[in-house]
Order: C-alpha cells, then structure tokens, then sequence
C-alpha cells in the first residue's frame, strides 16, 4: 500500500470541493440570469435559452476533443498530462472566461428607437422593447395585441415623466380609445394599439420624445459563458477520479458524496446571491437593475480560479498510475459521435439563419436516431468499444435526457412564475424569483444528502431514521439561505409534502438503482402532470419537486450504465459526459413551444413529462439487459454526483 492510501483526505480536497462548488452555483445561477436577460436583452423565451446552450454545450465540446485527440494519439491525453495539470488548466480556461465576460456586459449600443419597428414586428408573446431611460416600452400581448406601457413616476414631488406620453396628442390618436389606462397592481399605465401602427407610434417616441433604445452583445456573453464553462468540461473530467487519488480509494465515493453534496449547496444559494447582485434588496426591479452588477460575481471568481490554481500547482499530489495509458480504438463508435456532432452543426446553423426551434427538434431527432441506430448497429461489437453494451448506449440518451430535464424545469420556471394568473395575479417579478429558484435546486441537494446516507457503515435501522431527518435537514439549509436573503419563507412550508413524498420513494427503493430511477421516473412524469393540470402554489411545487427527482439520477443511471464494461469503462465514462450535452438542447426546445401562443409556457411542460417517461423506461430496460449478460442490476452501489 503506498503512502498517499495510508493517509486519510489530502489536504488539497478541499480545494477540489471549492471547485464542485463553483459548478453548482454557476450552472444554477443561469436561472435568474436567463430571465432577467430575456427581459434586459428582449429576447424570447427560446433566446433566453441560449444561455444554457451555450453553458452545456462547452461540457460536450470539450469532452468531445479531448476523446478526439486521445484517439488521434492512442493514447489518454487527461491521464498523460496528469489530473492536476488538467484542473490548473481548466480554472485558468475558466478565468480566461470570466475575464472576457466583465466587458461582454459593459458592451452596448444606442439606437433611435425608430431603427427598432422591424424588431417590434416579429416580436413573440410577452416580448417586450425598452427606452433606454426606462420611462417606455413597448410590449407584444397575447392574440397580436402590442402596449404602449409607461410606468408609474416613482416621485410624485418632481415633475411627472409619464405625463409626457399620457398627454401626446398624436400618440394618443394612435392607440385603441385614445387613451392609457392605469394598471395599479403592475404599477403602469398602458394603451393597445394595433400592429399597422408600429412604425408611427415609433416615429413618434423617436422625434417627439427623443427615445433610443440600448442594445447589449448578448452573442459576447454567451462566448464568455461558454469558455468559462469550457473550463469546467476540463475541471470536471479531470476532478471526479482525483477525488479517489486525494486519499484512501476505499474512501473514494464517500469523498465524491461529500464533494456531490457541496455541489448541490452551491446550486441553492447560487439563485440567491445573483439575485441579490442583479436587484439589490427584495423587491428590487429588473428596470432599475444592472447587468453591469454581474461583474462582481465574475471579479470574484477570477479571484477564486487564481487561488484554486496556485494552490494546485505548489501543493505535492498524486497523479495517474499510467501516464501513458492506451487509448481503446472504436472507429464505429467515433462515427456516431461525428454525426451526432453533425446534428449539433446543424443546430448552429438553425440559429445563424434564425430558424431555431425547427432545427433543435430536427438535430435532437437526428442525436436520438443516431444512439439507437448505434444501440442496433453495434449487435457486432466489432470496432464499437464501449458502445457494444446496449446498457451504455441507453444510458447515453438517458444522460442527455435527464440533463436536459433538470436543467429545463429550472431555467424556464423564472418565465412561468412571472405569467400573470399562474402564482399570482399580476406575475412575479424576476427579483421574487430567487426562493423559488433556489427550492428547485435545493431539492436535488435534500436528495443528494439523503442518498449519500447509504455510503456511510450505519445499521438498517439507523439508515431508515437519517432518511427521514437528514431530507429536512437539507430542507432547513433551503430555508437559512433565503431567510438570510431576507425572504419570507412561510410560503416555502408546504413544500415538505412533496418532500415527504421522496422520502417514501426512497424507503420503498431500497438503495437499489434501477428500482430507485423507475420510481422517481414515475413520480417525475406523475408531479409533472400535476403541474400541467393545476395553477398556483400547487402546480409550482409540482414542477418544483422535479429536482426531488432528479436529485439522485445522475449516479443511478452511471452506475446501470458501465455495469460489467470493464476495460470499456473509462471510455464509457467519457461517452456519458459528452451528452451532458442535452442541457444545452433540451430547454431551448420546451422555451421554443412556449413562444407558441397556442402551447404557452404552463403547457411546455410536457417536455419534462416526456424525459422523466424515458427515464423510467430505461430503468424498466436496463433491468433485463443487465440480467441477460449475468449482472446483478440492484447491486450497484451509487452515490451523489
């Protein structure tokens, strides 16, 4: 036995948790970020997307050259250059990243509101144009109808700005009624209009009033998003298996529970802290926030990255047994990772040539045929690699489809909770989001910390109790992180049915991963449902405990997944990685049948229905492909990611 496994935990761990940490919070952060931008940079909700497109994409173009030059080489380019040195590049990836981000943000452009009619024109549902002093907008309602909305003056003792516009004469002979009403509850007044009236209406505000509009390089941001990210794709293939170097091996996945753990905690107050960056104190409003407040956040992670990297590279670590470890040829598999790559060309065209929603349904379509096509072709074995295990193959797509899921049911929350008459009358405000936000990622840490429980040497019983505390222990960090925030958290309370709920899918799972998944799959589509079907604090907890059952996917699915590959299973592992991918595909999709005004935002969520139905399928399948090969499918042990 050498020295590194007599030893308990490196020290340098607990660097490497700061670094899961960070994942979380970012990855969790988008959020808050992707409905503030859709309104700051007046976008739609499938626009707003992109954030996430450009975030999860960087996890599979990043795996994805580091498979291609380790088959180019034959050899394992992350295990040649060491799992240290990849994390010091990857932070300094990510420092690069968030350096490019300060003045991707600070970028803008003023225009004539007059030069903005043909943007107004192809405006979706709930789009919206602001001036850029903030005292006009102009907004696209259901059934064609576009406002002219001016908010109410903030200081009645100084001169009324909002009188300006409700006085126009002309602008008033070009709304519906010849006048504005007043909205008390929103706080502003609004006029309809018809759309032939666009250009004069702009013409207006332009001559008469003066008005521009301010235009951000939102294209800037997502480029700095995905290196940062970019970054993490490295981090993150590098950290997990020096988490198991850093110590004992045999304590190897209890330090991955507690790394997966600090993970989640990252993702719960992630929502919180951006929140409070972009809109101060509760109540604050996106018209007065600063997308320039975004630079503390990435001045502190520089910070941090620089930190995390120097103390990497002058603390003594472990690297890799094998430095030059052979890399397993699978040309076949190879090509199905080059078409699959093709789709995601063709994704990217869709967007250069704006026909976005039609060319991620055909490039998903096109990713799906082509694993099951590989699921069939690979019935040879012969130059697959690791592919030639059906169970990897569906794995595959269930990695991507509950990626996609997760990260769907998150980033377009902020776009229904803000629908007037789903929570509340009115809709909330992008600064009231952050609690709820923060539950949904808070959930998958209840059951992170409650799966982590089965690596720990404790009696049946002891096990059965710290299943029922440790979930509401989590629940009360939920709880601390936004009372902190100043928040109300009564409204949180009833909350802890759903949790109850996944407790009694825990118990009745049995630390069994293909019966664990099947469960929360069929518990995930029922919530879902439930969503669809309902309004209020009752369809919002519904969606919300999605992340209850996502919590403890990811594991469930690996471990099914490289059950009896063998020398295939680093480069399964690999294979798995990459369709992290379908958080970068799934929730544009779902935004894109929410700009459908006969579809909506509520009715999107069929998407997520849809995935957590896969998911369960796929337990139900894996079970007899696994036992045809011999393997004990219930066997596998899985912690938290």
């Amino acid at each position: 036995m050498s020295q590194q496994q007599k030893q308990g935990t490196h020290p340098s761990f607990f660097v490497l948790i700061l670094v899961f940490f960070f994942w979380g919070f970012l990855a969790a952060s988008n959020s808050i970020f992707i409905p503030f931008c859709k309104s700051h940079f007046n976008l739609t909700q499938l626009q707003s997307q992109l954030i996430d497109f450009a975030f999860y994409s960087a996890y599979f173009i990043g795996s994805l050259i580091l498979y291609f030059l380790s088959a180019a080489r034959k050899i394992d380019i992350l295990n040649k250059i060491g799992y240290k040195k990849g994390i010091i590049y990857g932070l300094l990836i990510s420092v690069f990243g968030s350096i490019l981000m300060i003045p991707a943000v600070n970028k803008e452009r003023i225009v004539s509101i007059q030069e903005t009619a043909a943007d107004i024109t192809s405006f979706v549902t709930d789009q919206q144009l602001q001036s850029t002093d903030r005292t006009v907008k102009i907004r696209k309602d259901k059934h064609d109808v576009y406002q002219v909305v001016v908010p109410f003056d903030k200081d009645d003792t100084k001169e009324k700005t909002a009188d300006k516009y409700l006085n126009d004469v002309q602008l008033l002979a070009l709304v519906k009624g010849g006048a504005f009403t007043a909205f008390q509850e929103d706080k502003e007044y609004r006029a309809p209009f018809e759309p032939a009236n666009i250009t004069p209406i702009v013409a207006e505000l332009g001559t008469v009033h003066n008005q521009t509009v301010t235009f951000g390089y939102f294209g800037l941001i997502l480029g700095a998003l995905f290196i940062v990210a970019l970054g993490f794709s490295l981090q993150q293939t590098a950290a997990n298996p020096f988490a198991v170097l850093l110590g004992n091996p045999e304590q190897g996945a209890n330090r991955l529970s507690l790394a997966g753990g600090i993970n989640s905690f990252g993702t719960t107050i992630g929502p919180i802290l951006v929140s409070y960056l972009l809109f101060g104190a509760k109540g604050g409003s996106v018209d007065n926030a600063s997308i320039n407040s975004i630079n503390t956040l990435y001045i502190l992670l520089i910070v941090l990255f620089l930190v995390a990297a120097g103390i990497f590279a002058i603390t003594k670590m472990p690297e890799a047994t094998d430095a030059d470890e052979h890399f397993e040829s699978s040309p076949k598999a190879s090509r199905s990772l080059t078409v699959i790559t093709g789709m995601f060309v063709l994704i990217l065209l869709g967007l250069v040539f704006k026909m976005e929603l039609i060319c991620f349904v055909v490039g998903i379509v096109g990713i799906i045929g082509t694993i099951l096509y590989s699921k069939s072709a690979a019935q040879s074995g012969e130059g697959w690699g690791a592919m030639k295990y059906p169970q990897l193959v569906l794995g595959m797509l269930a990695i991507f489809i509950y990626v996609g899921v997760e990260v769907s049911i998150a980033s377009n929350m902020g776009a229904l909770l803000k629908t007037p008459g789903f929570l509340t009358a009115q809709g909330l405000k992008e600064s009231e989001l952050a609690p709820f936000i923060s539950l949904f990622w808070g959930s998958l840490m209840i059951g992170r910390w409650t799966s982590a429980i089965s690596v720990f040497n404790v009696s049946a019983s002891t096990r059965k109790v710290l299943s029922v505390i440790v979930p509401f222990i989590a629940y009360g960090v939920v709880l601390g992180a936004n009372v902190i925030q100043g928040t109300d958290v009564s409204m949180l309370y009833p909350y802890a049915i759903c949790i109850v709920i996944q407790i009694i899918g825990f118990l009745a799972a049995q630390d069994k991963p293909a019966k664990t998944l099947m469960i929360f799959g069929i518990l995930g589509v029922a919530f879902m449902l439930v969503g669809i079907c309902t309004t209020g604090y009752v369809s919002t907890f519904a969606f919300v405990s999605g992340g209850l059952f996502c919590s403890v996917m990811w594991p469930c699915i690996y471990a099914l997944s490289i059950s009896g590959l063998g020398k295939y299973t680093g480069q399964a592992s690999s294979f798995l990685v990459l369709m992290i991918l379908g958080g970068s595909l799934i929730p544009p999709v779902q935004g894109g049948l929410a700009d459908i005004p006969a579809i909506g935002i509520h009715l999107s969520y069929i998407i997520p229905a849809l995935c957590f139905a896969y998911i369960a399928f796929f337990a139900f399948r894996v079970k007899s492909i696994l036992k045809s090969q011999g393997i004990d499918y219930e066997s596998a042990v899985s912690g938290g990611h």
